[in-house]
């Protein structure tokens, strides 16, 4: 299971371009086209160098021409699996490496992670199916960590009753660790492991 400083490298970047698009395309309501996209950079590029010295412009050219790339080419892999307005294909072509994408995911990683992500529901007869499978593989991983991450909610739907988010992620980490699903600096880990604990610090200030 081991992974190259470049595969590293490029899930980092496919991460990145997964937060653009979460936090600041959606909530604009930017449709996922490669000049839209473009549009929107170069727009927030032009407020954000005047005025300003040319050499600050210079490295921010650099910035947001970096995230423009990043953002379209998770939008061309998601494309690439269907429509890349459905946010599990762009969870999808994000936690997949260029030889992953092209094979299927487990059908009950697909089926738990499009109604976690469409409904904010989790299926608890898939979860348990999923805790207990042996057959999860680290694509498989980044994606139930993915879904679990960019959901914009502190609950979700078990059955007739609700589960925190904090406790579905937790579980997904439990299982990534103790199957060794990832490598301890997989972005997708690292990722999760700190929206965890984003999550329990909300927990705790809510209750004091």
């Amino acid at each position: 299971m081991s992974v190259t400083q470049d595969e590293l490298m490029y899930l980092q970047s496919q991460l990145e371009g997964l937060e653009s698009i979460f936090m600041e395309l959606m909530p604009f309501g930017i449709e996922l086209k490669r000049q839209h996209v473009q549009d929107y950079y170069d727009k927030r590029f032009d407020a954000a160098t005047k005025p300003v010295s040319s050499v600050a412009e210079t490295e921010l050219r650099r910035q947001f021409n970096t995230k423009a790339n990043q953002v379209r080419n998770l939008v061309d892999s998601a494309e690439s699996l269907g429509d890349a307005g459905n946010k599990l294909n762009l969870i999808r072509a994000a936690a997949s490496l260029p030889e992953e994408r092209s094979k299927g995911l487990l059908s009950s990683v697909l089926t738990f992670c499009k109604s976690l992500v469409m409904e904010t529901k989790a299926d608890p007869d898939l979860l348990n199916e999923i805790l207990s499978s042996k057959e999860l593989r680290p694509v498989e991983a980044r994606v139930l960590l993915g879904s679990t991450m960019f959901i914009i909610s502190e609950d979700v739907g078990f059955g007739e009753e609700v589960l925190p988010l904090k406790s579905l992620l937790a579980e997904f980490l439990a299982l990534t660790k103790q199957e060794q699903l990832l490598t301890r600096n997989d972005p997708f880990l690292i990722e999760a492991q700190c929206a965890l604990e984003a999550l329990e610090l909300e927990s705790e200030d809510a209750e004091s």
